[in-house]
């Protein structure tokens, strides 16, 4: 057991700690929680989130509460912003795990059950991701876990508290992202109840998380209620039933079965030692599984919010996130069935399998690169540059899967835990893939070092602090680099339109300029301050045609910068 916790501690510190640090953000998702956080914590309202000084009533305020605490404890840098999704993803699993060890299940399954979970593709990419998702995941899982505790306590005053603890849950998991955090969970306990023929309990036991979490909610939402008396009305209709039903302009329509793969992909590599140890089962084991009232529960936490989630008109990948942590503890609980024997053995193949597979697909790799550097240009002319800003990511990841692979294929017949030592082993090439970015593709989605390279450059010049706008997929990346909450959008107002015409209507400074406004403000003879516009490139031929171009402080990347200094001195000076 040692050695599986030592194993434990060295995944969850490579595949989440790591990203956390190294892999710049990533536009504009990143950017916007991380603005929205700062901002708050600069003005000091923590009851109105505001996204570049507009309202953004799009989500309620408890992750963005969390993430400006770790950015004035850790101060504002990457590993300050991802910190809360991290410990959203380390805390589910820590909730899977009391669940395990509360039903009697061995440590080991505890283990599995945290381990199936984070090694999830779709887990780790949202746990090292800043955005509420993960969050939201571990209250949803919270409350399903402390109520199905409640379900089986024989004390009545473990029940309450375990009561109590789930409408904690439920309360925080609205103050993150709204009504979710009811429906999830409800439906889930709802039909396992009639299930399991204890629907009388159905009448009974929900009332008591019911109050706690309207307890819990209370404080902020009469607070937002006196200032903001329009937000209910924008976050409910338009936030969920609109969203829900795919009536508002920015629903993505898509098929009902949209979310499927994305649970089915998601869930890899975790799955695949659970479907190797099916035919390992004891033989009483599909039994014991098919009657074990945590399976049941578990089936209806995993299947019924995806039911529910893809009836949704708008669907996004993020959505079916809540829906791994039942289907670890699934496969955590089918594993726990296995014969002894047999399953080590199918698990070691398992192992030994996936171990040739990444050997031999690396080697392939290596000698794809090896073949590009010696000869691949005088074959394809066009290669080179298509294939440049490929290669040096295509080399580390293979030298990664060679190297992970030989470790476990030569230590195949060891000691190791099984089957942790097959999650270690796939959670190496998922670390890899942190760094596996095309040059071009970090361009367009990270252009934190270029917006930090044109701050660079106005202090090099001596040039004064400017009033900054950007465009609009770059505004949110451009306020959190530059710290200034006041950045303004050309030409177009994106998701903050809402924000926008609010600000308008109430005669408040506007998110948004035309080109008109814009030159407009450049040609002001009383204009004090200089104006930097920073665009991508492919935007700059429309800009030129409207605008004329300031002094260009950069060309690097796929960004165009223009600085235009102040125009009174200028009159001063003539």
């Amino acid at each position: 057991m040692k050695k599986t916790c030592w194993m434990l501690l060295f995944f969850i510190a490579a595949l989440y700690l790591l990203p956390t640090v190294f892999r710049p953000l990533i536009a504009p998702e990143e950017f916007r929680y991380a603005e929205i956080s700062r901002e708050m914590l600069e003005s000091g309202n923590f009851i109105t989130p505001k996204l570049l000084g507009v309202r953004y009533f799009d989500k309620t305020p408890l992750g963005f509460w969390l993430t400006a605490g770790s950015l004035k404890i850790f101060g504002q840098n990457v590993f300050a912003l991802r910190f809360i999704p991290m410990l959203g993803a380390i805390g589910t699993a820590l909730f899977l795990f009391f669940w395990c060890r509360r039903r009697n299940y061995s440590p080991a399954t505890g283990v599995n059950a945290v381990f199936l979970y984070l090694s999830g593709i779709m887990v780790w990419l949202w746990g090292s991701f800043a955005a509420l998702d993960s969050l939201f995941c571990m209250w949803t899982t919270g409350a399903l876990v402390c109520f199905a505790v409640a379900l089986e306590s024989k004390e009545i005053k473990e029940r309450l508290f375990m009561l109590v603890s789930a409408g904690v849950a439920v309360g925080c998991g609205f103050l993150t992202k709204g009504l979710l955090a009811y429906a999830l969970p409800g439906i889930s306990i709802a039909v396992y109840l009639l299930w399991q023929k204890r629907w009388k309990e159905l009448f009974i036991l929900p009332w008591i998380p019911l109050i706690v979490s309207f307890a819990v909610i209370a404080p902020w939402g009469w607070a937002i209620h006196k200032a903001e008396p329009e937000f209910w009305r924008y976050f409910i209709m338009h936030e969920h039933f609109q969203r829900f039903t795919n009536w508002s302009a920015q629903g993505n329509p898509a098929p009902f079965w949209l979310l499927l793969p994305f649970l089915a992909v998601g869930i890899l590599p975790g799955i695949l030692p659970v479907l190797s140890g099916l035919s390992g089962l004891r033989k009483d084991g599909w039994k014991e599984v098919c009657d074990s009232p945590e399976v049941r529960f578990a089936l209806c936490a995993t299947l019924l919010p995806l039911l529910l989630l893809s009836a949704s008109g708008g669907k996004m990948p993020a959505y079916v996130l809540p829906c791994f942590a039942p289907a670890a503890m699934l496969g955590a609980m089918i594993l726990d069935k296995l014969d002894p024997e047999r399953g080590v053995l199918k698990l070691r193949k398992l192992t030994t399998v996936s171990s040739l597979i990444f050997i031999i697909t690396g080697s392939l790799a290596l000698l794809a690169v090896l073949f590009y550097l010696l000869w691949g240009t005088g074959f394809i002319p066009s290669l080179p540059l298509k294939v440049a800003v490929w290669t040096p990511s295509l080399t580390t990841a293979a030298l990664g899967l060679v190297i992970s692979g030989t470790i476990f294929f030569v230590y195949r017949k060891s000691k190791m835990p099984e089957p942790c030592s097959f999650f270690t082993l796939c959670g190496i090439p998922v670390l890899i893939s942190v760094w596996f970015l095309p040059v071009f593709t970090a361009w367009h989605k990270m252009p934190e070092y270029e917006l930090l390279d044109i701050a660079t450059r106005l202090t090099a010049e001596k040039l004064p602090r400017p009033r900054l706008i950007s465009s609009p997929g770059l505004a949110h990346a451009a306020a959190w680099c530059f710290k200034d909450g006041t950045v303004q959008m050309l030409n177009g107002a994106g998701e903050l339109e809402y924000g926008h015409l609010y600000a308008a209507a109430n005669g408040e400074r506007p998110l948004m300029l035309n080109y008109a406004e814009t030159s407009a403000l450049l040609q002001n003879p009383q204009r004090k301050e200089g104006v930097l516009i920073i665009l991508r490139k492919q935007d700059t031929d429309e800009y030129t045609r409207y605008l004329a171009p300031g002094k260009q402080l950069t060309t690097a990347g796929e960004l165009s910068a223009f600085y235009y200094p102040g125009n009174k001195g200028k009159n001063k000076a003539k």
